[in-house]
């Protein structure tokens, strides 16, 4: 059962800031489609040839499926291009990252090191991922692949944060730093600038970046809220908002929400003059919101968003 800050179920409050960011999004799709089968042979296809292990204890296959999701729903308009697979894969690894800390925290740690060293890494899946990141470039424009770059080196920073700052109270009033944490988290400029075929140039999408980071990371935390809370998870920004601004949850979660609306509505304004990239990020969001309501993992089904 969902609780806000003073320890009351309402999750009657929480249904109606979903639908209401669902709604203000323009999105109704939730007709359910069969996993991708193909995407899904072309990413184990592709991880077989690349040497990643698919069998025993050490088997990639696992973070596979975890990341084919995200690909299949948000670049859809991509499929027949390699984006999709290197997306699953990408994904994968960011998965597995999470996944390695807990047990080899070191080569994590020193991962962002060795990279920028050009130096083999302490875990042969993490050569594999700097092998796969330094093949970004061949898809990519530069400045695109450079902040791609940058967002997933933040990404594992922001792993170590989290581990390193367990239990670290918040104060009263400093609201930055739960967003600047969340901005590190999210891998978001990755996920949002790979949702443009690579002939559209740069400069017809790239002042709607700094607004697809904030959906992206808003729509996260608003649609991952419920599934956080049934798990009683507290480090997210959510929950650090919540204590540093001495309001509940809930007031929280419709702040996220107005931003992340406001956001949407610029980066459709900002796209407005190049159908391709409009039609990209349409493509996109609807695939990204979609991702959430069908995904068990968030356990939106128990909300009764539609009835």
């Amino acid at each position: 059962m969902v609780q806000n800050s003073s320890g009351i179920a309402d999750t009657a409050t929480l249904r109606h800031i979903i639908t209401s960011f669902l709604q203000q999004c323009d999105f109704a799709d939730l007709s359910q489609k069969p996993a991708d089968q193909d995407l899904e042979k072309l990413c184990c296809l592709e991880a077989a040839h690349r040497g990643y292990p698919l069998a025993g204890e050490e088997s990639f296959q696992p973070f596979i499926s975890g990341g084919l999701p995200m690909a299949a729903n948000g670049y859809l308009h991509l499929k027949g291009t390699n984006i999709p697979t290197l997306i699953a894969l990408y994904t994968a690894f960011l998965i597995y990252l999470d996944d390695v800390l807990c047990n080899d925290i070191e080569a994590v740690a020193e991962f962002n090191e060795r990279l920028m060293a050009g130096k083999s890494q302490k875990n042969c899946m993490l050569d594999h991922f700097a092998a796969l990141l330094s093949e970004f470039s061949a898809h990519f424009p530069r400045i695109v692949h450079n902040i791609m770059l940058s967002s997933t080196m933040n990404f594992v920073t922001a792993l170590l944060l989290e581990k390193e700052t367990q239990g670290m109270p918040m104060q009263l009033g400093n609201l930055g730093y739960p967003t600047f944490a969340r901005a590190l988290s999210g891998a978001s400029e990755v996920f949002a600038l790979a949702v443009f075929p690579s002939n559209i140039p740069v400069t017809t999408y790239i002042q709607a970046l700094p607004e697809l980071v904030v959906f992206i990371n808003n729509g996260n935390d608003i649609l991952s809220f419920y599934k956080e809370e049934c798990d009683a998870e507290s480090v997210n920004r959510v929950s650090q908002m919540a204590q540093c601004l001495g309001i509940s949850k809930h007031k929280v979660l419709q702040r996220l929400l107005d931003e992340a609306v406001s956001a949407h509505q610029l980066i459709l304004r900002t796209l407005s003059g190049s159908k391709q990239a409009l039609h990209a990020y349409e493509s996109f969001y609807h695939g990204y919101l979609k991702f959430y309501l069908v995904l068990e993992r968030y356990r939106l089904a128990e909300l009764n968003l539609f009835t």
